[in-house]
């Protein structure tokens, strides 16, 4: 492989194709950048915008929600520009002298230099473990809505649906149009807590219609929807066989005596979601935590630059806030970006960044009461028995990181050093911001004192026969 190929410079990289990256992608290229979009999906549009393909036959044919029609626009739109597109690639590393290093559909590592960087990482799924998370048959509501956008695949003809969020009812609505029967809908969070979104509501009218129509379809199908309700365990010898489920209190802690067991194969779990950063972490860019905000976000001022010059971050990295706030970002960015480079006027800019500042104060509001509302309470994380495991990756238990905090390793970098969390293949992403959660609890520290686990490059595993053929 030559040198050439191996070193490829740009105006503007931008690091993931949701709805930030691809509102950014499709404003910047209008005016003579050259411009790389990277992302480690097969698809443009993030997870949101997954369809089943064409020649999967009648189950490609349905008629997207509002705002992924928006969605699938902007994605046309930028196919038709001059933007270089790179597909199934994945962020090893960020380095000096504005270089990153991107591994290519697993066969090579490229080197690419930028003069402005732009991450818009998106987010991935929350969850609170529970004794038998780890069998077979119980997967993540995300992983749900993927086999069936993607793949036109039910993973079961029957499921049971739990966890907290909005995101349920948009995964019993997909699960009902494919023809499977949803047993119930469990939401940790009460039914009531939800009125006070109603003001919000009316600032975000494509989400209140949306939710709607999720939940129509859901109670016209005659599926139950049970509030306040948590998964207690899940039980079978080789995989599924039957969930055991509680009532809770305001504080997420088990009702003892409410139990009921479900028998059912298949369990579709999930809490929310968490923003990716390990990209501008990285970086170095500052990070900052807040529960209004999802978790760890990264730190960024109105024009969404970081603290690390000419890198700038966009979407749910900045705030878990829905598609609304990633495409109204997605538009700031490119114009700070367009700013930059002198490609409008000061005035132009002016206009555009008080425009757009405005309307990102109701997604902020938004967000904040929306993030309140789903946070996992403390008395759920209390409720999570010691034997169950916490970290998949290194069968670490509940009881294990109580012993390690115990101990006095009460930060995340202390803790992962004393009982290996996070130290597996998902560096983290699973059951990082659970074991954050619980030092924060257990260990009594601030945020700020505990710190998120530390990103390191490779960020994701990456292929040696990749690595081998790579030239500097």
């Amino acid at each position: 492989m030559s040198n050439e190929k191996n070193n490829l410079k740009y105006n503007v990289v931008i690091v993931g194709s949701g709805f930030s990256g691809i509102v950014a992608a499709g404003i910047l290229a209008d005016y003579n950048l050259s411009i790389l979009l990277v992302d480690e999906n097969i698809h443009l549009g993030g997870q949101l915008l997954r369809k089943i393909p064409v020649e999967l036959g009648d189950y490609s044919s349905y008629r997207p929600e509002y705002i992924k029609r928006i969605g699938f626009r902007f994605v046309e739109n930028i196919k038709n520009k001059k933007i270089t597109i790179m597909n199934r690639a994945c962020l090893v590393g960020v380095y000096p002298d504005h270089k990153i290093m991107i591994e290519s559909e697993r066969k090579e590592v490229l080197s690419v230099s930028y003069d402005m960087l732009l991450f818009t990482t998106g987010a991935r799924e929350r969850f609170l473990p529970f004794k038998g998370w780890n069998l077979p048959g119980v997967y993540s509501t995300g992983l749900v809505q993927v086999l069936m956008k993607s793949s036109g695949v039910l993973p079961a003809r029957e499921m049971l649906i739990a966890g907290s969020g909005l995101f349920l009812f948009s995964v019993g609505y997909e699960f009902l149009k494919n023809k499977g029967k949803a047993l119930t809908i469990l939401e940790q969070t009460g039914m009531m807590d939800k009125a006070k979104m109603l003001p919000q509501l009316l600032h975000q009218f494509s989400k209140f219609n949306e939710g709607g129509k999720f939940l129509a379809k859901i109670y016209l199908s005659g599926v139950p929807v049970k509030y306040r309700r948590k998964i207690v365990e899940a039980r079978g010898k080789d995989a599924l066989e039957e969930v055991v489920v509680g009532k809770t209190d305001a504080s997420g802690k088990l009702i003892v005596g409410t139990e009921k067991i479900y028998k059912t194969n298949a369990l579709a779990v999930g809490y929310g979601f968490v923003p990716n950063i390990e990209g501008p972490q990285l970086a170095g860019c500052d990070l900052e935590f807040s529960d209004r905000k999802g978790g760890w976000t990264v730190k960024v001022n109105e024009k969404l630059e970081t603290s690390v010059e000419n890198i700038l971050a966009a979407g749910e990295i900045t705030g878990v806030g829905g598609a609304l706030k990633s495409i109204n970002e997605g538009k700031i960015a490119a114009f700070s970006i367009l700013d930059k480079f002198e490609k409008i006027s000061a005035e132009e800019y002016s206009r555009q960044l008080r425009k757009l500042t405005d309307e990102r104060k109701h997604h902020l509001k938004f967000m904040d009461l929306f993030n309140s509302l789903y946070r996992i309470p403390s008395g759920a994380l209390l409720d999570i028995p010691d034997d169950t495991v916490v970290c998949r990756c290194e069968d670490i238990t509940m009881g294990d990181i109580k012993n390690g905090i115990d101990m006095g390793f009460t930060t995340s970098r202390g803790l992962k050093t004393a009982v290996r969390v996070s130290m597996g293949n998902c560096q983290g992403r699973t059951c990082g911001p659970i074991v954050f959660d619980l030092l924060n609890l257990l260990g009594k520290q601030e945020p700020g004192a505990i710190g998120p686990f530390h990103a390191r490059p490779p960020l994701k595993p990456v292929s040696i026969s990749a690595l081998a053929n790579y030239v500097e």
